[in-house]
């Protein structure tokens, strides 16, 4: 009789449950490795590397997006879920770096008059001490302007140094280095790093947001590379804690 009971009450469950099946993105592209909760059957899922996922739901389910790089969204089912590949938008977080003030430190208020008598009175000294610094260029050189010969034979730019833009590890770059490295491999991550299997993907987006420097892959002393990861994981699995907790305290 319990077991019929049980039957009867799980029926408009299964009849009116139906899956939704979407994909997610942010301003740039597809949020890979993201927490989707359905709040009301309190079921989970995680969308994975393209940014879909696929999670039960029925009409008037709270479903709760949640990602460590973007803002937690919660939207309500409605029917119109169930018809097609359903697109939802998270919002990036932004670090809002408000002013610094400093306490104690009284800015004297500009007087151009002062300015001006204190800095007339440092050039006069200073050309008693170096006259010859302050004679036309014609006294000296023989009429010839040198910093203008300088730059029509071009000697500024022998000694200007080419920038390089430095690039960073891109979302491939990291998957492949787990996929194909001896020392990166899924032991150290699930093992020594104590990323679960799940968060596996998330991890690497989040080893991706820390900028490593690509031109790290092509030296054949990855340390440096093991010691970021390590720090790395360290941050990554103290923010899944917290999002854990708000997790539990929305199910409440």
């Amino acid at each position: 009789m319990k077991q019929l009971s049980f039957i009867l009450l799980l029926i408009p469950y299964l009849v009116c449950s139906q899956n939704i099946n979407g994909i997610l993105y942010d301003d740039d592209s597809t949020v890979k490795g993201a927490l989707i909760i359905n709040l009301t059957k309190r079921d989970t899922t995680y969308t994975d590397i393209k940014g879909n996922f696929e999670i039960v739901a029925t009409k008037n389910d709270s479903i709760m997006f949640r990602s460590l790089f973007h803002h937690p969204k919660k939207v309500k089912v409605i029917p119109s879920h169930f018809n097609e590949v359903v697109v939802f938008e998270l919002k990036k977080r932004v670090n809002e770096l408000g002013e610094v003030m400093i306490a104690g430190e009284k800015h004297k208020p500009f007087v151009p008059i002062e300015y001006g008598e204190a800095l007339g009175f440092s050039i006069a000294e200073d050309m008693k001490k170096n006259p010859h610094l302050y004679m036309p260029e014609s006294a000296y050189s023989g009429g010839i302007n040198f910093g203008e010969l300088a730059k029509l034979i071009g000697i500024n730019k022998l000694f200007k140094k080419k920038k390089t833009a430095i690039k960073y590890m891109e979302y491939k770059q990291v998957d492949s280095l787990f996929s194909n490295s001896k020392i990166f491999n899924e032991n150290l991550i699930f093992e020594d790093l104590k990323i679960s299997k799940e968060h596996k993907h998330l991890f690497y987006q989040y080893c991706t947001s820390r900028k490593l420097n690509a031109e790290l892959l092509s030296t054949p002393d990855n340390l440096v590379i093991l010691d970021s990861i390590f720090k790395f994981s360290h941050d990554f699995l103290q923010n899944m804690k917290e999002a854990d907790t708000l997790n539990n305290f929305d199910k409440k």
